[in-house]
């Protein structure tokens, strides 16, 4: 690889992993920080103000490499139509190697959380453009919701099985980016933390966090489905809870296997 400094687009930037990624930049990249928030911005990065719902070219311009960091619209459809505008105004700028964050196992269910990247990275892959699907694991920050109720019930109820989650920390996932940006087109990316954690294992871990005991209660599908609906969760967040359990059973974010 070229000792030139290339310049680097990161949308996103003003969220917390594209701001994270900024800064694994510095020093050896010149970032150009896309963001609709630019107000957020706090470091002495160019900043361009752009909307995935209204992205041109503009927003790549002079860009080398850029990373489109996916959105959290919570539908589908809209979301994986966001990714594609940012990814064809990326093309037109004549970035030339595009990076995307996508999802550990995102072939597959639960389509709560693939579907738009599954779309996505098709479309990566047809932009003729050379490309990296950076796949993260579910993210640790993730676990603080697990341990709020934990602390609230003294349980960590779950459909999960004996299924494991390699949880990732955020930060870790930001370096990784800003590593393949950097680097090659190298395809799919996955990024996983150091090792599986299943449902006991997270029950203790909340147990040493709190200071107290935490118990695992392992429910099937069914069980599951009763006792979300009867805490009052909505049902469409139930049924794509219960699938995403179904995934950590099968295997999907167990991490290298």
């Amino acid at each position: 690889m070229s000792n030139r400094i290339p310049a680097v687009a990161v949308t996103g930037g003003a969220g917390a992993l594209g701001s994270a990624v900024v800064r694994h930049l510095y020093g050896k990249a010149t970032p150009i920080v896309v963001t609709r928030r630019p107000e957020d911005v706090v470091d002495g990065a160019e900043v361009r103000r752009a909307d995935f719902d209204d992205i041109d070219p503009s927003a790549f311009a002079g860009a080398e490499r850029a990373l489109i960091i996916s959105t959290d619209h919570p539908d589908n459809v809209r979301r994986a139509a966001q990714h594609r505008a940012a990814i064809d105004a990326a093309v037109a700028a004549g970035v030339r190697h595009l990076v995307y964050t996508s999802l550990v196992g995102c072939d597959g269910p639960p389509d709560l959380l693939n579907a738009a990247h599954r779309e996505t990275e098709a479309h990566l892959r047809a932009s003729g453009v050379p490309w990296t699907a950076v796949r993260n694991n579910l993210y640790a920050e993730g676990l603080a919701g697990m341990q709020a109720a934990a602390a609230a019930t003294g349980r960590h109820v779950t459909n999960t099985g004996d299924g494991a989650v390699a949880y990732v920390d955020r930060d870790h996932c930001a370096q990784v980016a800003a590593t393949v940006l950097l680097g090659e087109p190298q395809g799919v990316v996955e990024v996983h933390g150091p090792r599986p954690l299943d449902a006991v294992a997270l029950a203790a871990l909340f147990s040493r966090r709190l200071g107290r005991p935490i118990e695992p209660v392992l429910l099937d599908d069914d069980a599951y489905r009763a006792h979300l609906l009867g805490a009052g969760t909505p049902p469409p967040l139930v049924t794509a809870l219960i699938a995403l359990g179904q995934a950590v059973r099968a295997g999907v974010y167990a991490g290298h296997r």
